[in-house]
């Protein structure tokens, strides 16, 4: 993930990553939430005030407001 962050921060590249884990979300400037094939919630990092442990305490709480689990299984 530091690779991929120094790729985009030295050579200005464009990383697009789809991931359930909120760790390696964490390491994003952007994000967006996306439930039942529509956009549900964006985050953009505060970057550089905000930690990215800060970031990744966001990413769970959007990520508690999504829900999941057996509850949303057919």
């Amino acid at each position: 993930m530091e690779r991929l962050t120094g790729l985009n921060q030295e050579q200005q590249a464009t990383i697009l990553m789809v991931t359930h884990d909120s760790n390696a979300a964490s390491f994003c400037r952007r994000i967006l939430f996306i439930q039942d094939g529509v956009i549900f919630h964006e985050l953009r990092r505060n970057v550089p005030e905000e930690s990215q442990q800060a970031f990744y305490e966001r990413i769970l709480r959007v990520m508690a407001q999504l829900g999941g689990g057996s509850a949303n299984v057919l």
